[in-house]
C-alpha cells in the first residue's frame, strides 16, 4: 500500500503524544509522583514503554511536559482577545479571572496540586518548574491585563501594578483553590463561583479604581 507523505503520520503522532500526556497527568493525580512509573503509564495508554522514552527521557521530564501543557492549556482558555482588551480592558481583566477560577479549581487541577502538597518537598526542581510554566505566566496575564486598565485611565493612583495583579490573584483565584484543595465545598456550584467573584471584584476594584470606572464595573456586575 503506499503511504500518504506527511500528514496523516503527523496527526498520528500528535494523538499520541496527546494520550500520553493525557495518561501521565491523570496517574500522576491519582497516584503521586513517587508512586507513578513509566511502566504504569505505558500499560495504561497502552503503548510501548521505548514510545515514551522517545518522547521523554524520564519521568521527571515527563511530569514536567505535563505541567508545561497544563499552563499552556489555561492560557489558550482563559486569555481574552486582543479586541476584547482593547474595547474594555477592565471587562477583559474579570472575565478573564472568572475563566480561570473555573480552571483552578477544575478536578484534574486540584488533584495535581495535592501531589505537590504531598510530594514537592521532595521534588523541588518539578514544583520550580510548575512555577516558570504554569503560575508565571498567569501572573503575566493578570499583570498585563491590570497595565492596560491603567493605561485606559481607569485606577485611582499610582499602583505597583506587579503586586497589586499578585494580590487579585490571591483574592479571586488563590483562595478558593486552597478551600477546595483541602476538601471544602464552597465552590462546587457556578453560581457559588459567581458569587464569590462578583462580591471578592467588587471588595477589591472599590479600592483601586476611579470613581468612573467604579460605575462602569458596577454595570458589568
Amino acid at each position: 500500500m503506499r503511504r500518504h507523505a506527511g500528514r496523516p503520520d503527523t496527526k498520528m503522532s500528535e494523538e499520541l503524544d496527546r494520550l500520553i500526556l493525557q495518561t501521565a497527568s491523570q496517574l500522576f493525580a491519582e497516584q503521586g509522583y513517587a508512586a507513578t512509573s513509566m511502566e504504569q503509564i505505558a500499560a495504561s495508554a497502552q503503548v510501548g514503554k521505548q514510545t515514551i522514552y522517545r518522547r521523554h527521557a524520564s519521568k521527571e521530564a515527563l511530569f514536567m511536559t505535563v505541567m508545561t501543557d497544563l499552563g499552556q492549556s489555561f492560557l489558550s482558555a482563559a486569555a481574552p482577545a486582543a479586541a476584547t482588551v482593547s474595547a474594555d480592558p477592565l471587562l477583559a481583566l474579570r472575565q478573564t479571572m472568572r475563566r480561570l477560577l473555573d480552571l483552578v479549581l477544575s478536578p484534574p487541577t486540584i488533584a495535581l496540586s495535592r501531589t505537590f502538597v504531598a510530594e514537592g518537598w521532595r521534588f523541588p526542581d518539578l514544583v520550580e518548574h510548575a512555577g516558570v510554566h504554569i503560575f508565571d505566566p498567569l501572573e503575566r496575564l493578570t499583570h498585563d491585563l491590570l497595565v492596560a486598565v491603567e493605561a485606559a485611565g481607569l485606577l485611582n493612583g499610582a499602583y505597583d501594578l506587579v503586586e497589586t495583579s499578585r494580590a487579585l490573584s490571591a483574592l479571586l483565584l488563590g483562595g478558593p483553590h486552597q478551600h477546595v484543595l483541602f476538601g471544602r465545598n464552597a465552590f462546587a456550584t457556578k453560581a457559588a463561583r459567581d458569587h464569590y467573584l462578583d462580591q471578592s471584584w467588587a471588595m477589591f476594584m472599590t479600592g483601586i479604581l476611579s470613581r468612573t470606572a467604579a460605575t462602569r464595573q458596577d454595570v458589568h456586575a
